[in-house]
């Protein structure tokens, strides 16, 4: 049984969210952070977004083509029974909010429009699997440890760490330890590419070409 999310919100195991009318940017939020999830595409999915969720439940919320999902207070605590799966649209393209830290995330972006990427209070062990962007698109992170990056041979990628970085793998360059930031980048030119921002520390990066 399917449970259809609204402005209300719902609690169940297994939730859609309907598709809006003519949506331009679709919005995943997740509002008080994530654990072990993974995400992805679907072709020929017919709604904007379906879910299947690990206990304890989050509540799902939904106004046109924002989708919040809320775990309760002290659910990362808690020991999950499977890993939550998402299933996105890709016909639409997506921005994707993380607040209130993410930890064992599986994003496997390749085949989305992904417009752009946030986690407002960092981010650990997690992957993300890009695909060739239309644009530049900015992945930005509040701090980082053990997170891997890849994308298509020959897109273009930035770098920029505001803080020390320990073991950071970029394509063919590796950096053990940096203090006081970095910034780099693997082509010169204004192709369209990812920049990946680290407004805090961050502790074993990888960047690397698929």
């Amino acid at each position: 049984m399917t449970a259809f999310a609204s402005a209300e919100g719902v609690r169940d195991e297994h939730v859609a969210v309907p598709l809006p009318d003519a949506p331009s940017v679709a919005r995943l939020s997740f509002d008080n952070g994530l654990e072990r999830v993974t995400l992805g595409p679907r072709p020929g999915l017919t709604g904007l977004l379906e879910a299947r969720f690990g206990t304890p439940l989050p509540l799902v919320w939904a106004a046109d083509a924002n989708v919040h999902i809320a775990y309760p207070a002290g659910a990362r605590l808690l020991r999950r029974t499977r890993p939550s799966a998402l299933a996105l649209n890709p016909a639409v393209p997506w921005a994707l909010d993380v607040h209130g830290g993410a930890a064992h995330l599986d994003a496997d972006l390749t085949g989305l429009d992904v417009r752009s990427v946030t986690f407002h209070s960092g981010a650990a062990h997690v992957r993300l699997v890009l695909g060739r962007p239309a644009g530049t698109r900015v992945i930005r992170l509040a701090w980082a440890e053990d997170l891997r990056v890849e994308r298509p041979a020959g897109v273009p990628v930035r770098v920029a760490f505001a803080r020390a970085v320990t073991r950071l793998s970029l394509d063919d360059q590796w950096y053990g330890a940096v203090g006081g930031g970095l910034t780099q980048a693997t082509h010169r030119g204004d192709a369209p590419g990812y920049e990946v921002v680290v407004a805090g520390g961050a502790d074993t990066v990888t960047v690397v070409a698929a």
